[in-house]
């Protein structure tokens, strides 16, 4: 991995967000096996902590009456129904194993889950010779991804070490007076050294786990750094791609609608063209001023924006010629043209009647 470093020590731009894409399509992406780790020191307290004593209590019973029947035991398994007694007795120790091994493993996978570390690459599964080259391997054990890696299992194990031989030395003198206690009392007293051990260890395995997510990340974008010369290729190649230019303009229609949207339930009225146009027009009414076009369509834009009109509450007048005419001649912000004048003019009357009729009828008005 220090490979990509050492080839290319000029890299010194953040990746873009094509380059990321592209990693993660090949499976290169962040992953901290720490953080699995944790999780199941995590889930594997909690499990105990919750479903312990009910485990042991299952699992014990099944294995006693295993042993209960010890005896004849040979001659019912083999025998008819064998099979069945088998089953029940693997199912009852099973049960009581279950929620032991299930948690762990809903939190190391829900912990790979958060880190979108789950990707089906066919890359991952081709075969490469530089995974069983010797010069490869050599960079990656000895560069400066090895050397980290190799400095993680030191401070994990020293970590671990310390933190046991402190438990230890604290409960000592508890352990060895286990030896004069009651049989009966020992199993409790045990299990709860071995929980408060298991917590000891989990706390160390989060801070750990913390750390290395950081530098998991970091060293990922350091891996997939840039240089100046792939930010001018990836540049032009994004510029010459028919489906980045399309995509871009789409996005740049979305955003003109989305705003042309917001300013339909301002306007005075709205001129359609019954199916095919729709221009949205607002006058100040300032000495001098004409009708300005806020919102013009076709097609689904002129439904969204007659959708967004009835929505709104925004008469809707028909008149096929005016609308087209508008249309085609006035832009988005545009006073209309002199010509349009009077059956703009008529279109406003009918709106203003119509807002009219809706205040004396009681229906809400504009």
């Amino acid at each position: 991995m220090s490979g990509a470093q050492d080839e290319g020590a000029e890299k010194s731009h953040e990746p873009t967000p094509r380059k990321l894409e592209e990693a993660r399509r090949k499976g290169d992406v962040p992953k901290s096996t720490d953080m699995g780790a944790a999780a199941g020191y995590l889930g594997l307290l909690a499990a105990i902590t919750a479903f312990g004593a009910v485990s042991v209590q299952t699992t014990g019973s099944a294995l006693a009456a295993f042993l209960d029947r010890a005896d004849g035991l040979e001659g019912r398994i083999l025998g008819p129904g064998g099979a069945g007694l088998s089953a029940a007795l693997i199912g009852r120790a099973a049960a009581g194993l279950a929620p032991l091994l299930l948690i762990p493993f809903a939190l190391v996978l829900a912990s790979y889950v958060a880190q979108q570390a789950f990707v089906f690459a066919p890359d991952k599964l081709a075969p490469k010779l530089s995974r069983i080259s010797i010069i490869s391997n050599a960079k990656n054990k000895f560069g400066l991804t090895g050397l980290a890696e190799f400095a993680k299992t030191l401070v994990k194990l020293c970590a671990v070490s310390a933190v046991l031989g402190l438990f230890l030395s604290a409960r000592l003198d508890e352990m060895i007076g286990l030896a004069r206690a009651a049989p009966a009392a020992v199993p409790a007293a045990l299990m709860r050294i071995g929980v408060g051990l298991l917590g000891a260890i989990a706390a160390v395995a989060v801070f750990i786990a913390a750390i290395d997510v950081v530098w998991q990340r970091f060293n990922h974008a350091r891996k997939l750094r840039m240089s100046f010369q792939e930010l001018k290729e990836e540049h032009k190649e994004s510029e010459g791609d028919p489906h980045v230019k399309s995509e871009r303009r789409r996005r740049a229609q979305d955003i003109a609608t989305n705003r042309m949207m917001l300013e339909v339930p301002k306007a005075d009225v709205v001129i359609v063209n019954p199916t095919h146009y729709a221009v949205a027009l607002k006058w100040s009414r300032k000495p001098g001023s004409a009708p300005e076009c806020v919102a013009k369509g076709v097609d689904e834009v002129a439904l969204m924006i007659r959708e967004k009109a009835v929505e709104a509450g925004v008469p809707i007048h028909s008149d096929p010629p005016t609308a087209r005419a508008l249309h085609a001649t006035v832009e988005i912000g545009q006073e209309i043209a002199p010509e349009h004048y009077a059956p703009v003019a008529a279109a406003i009357r009918f709106a203003e009647a119509m807002r009219a009729r809706a205040r004396q009828q009681g229906w809400g008005g504009a």
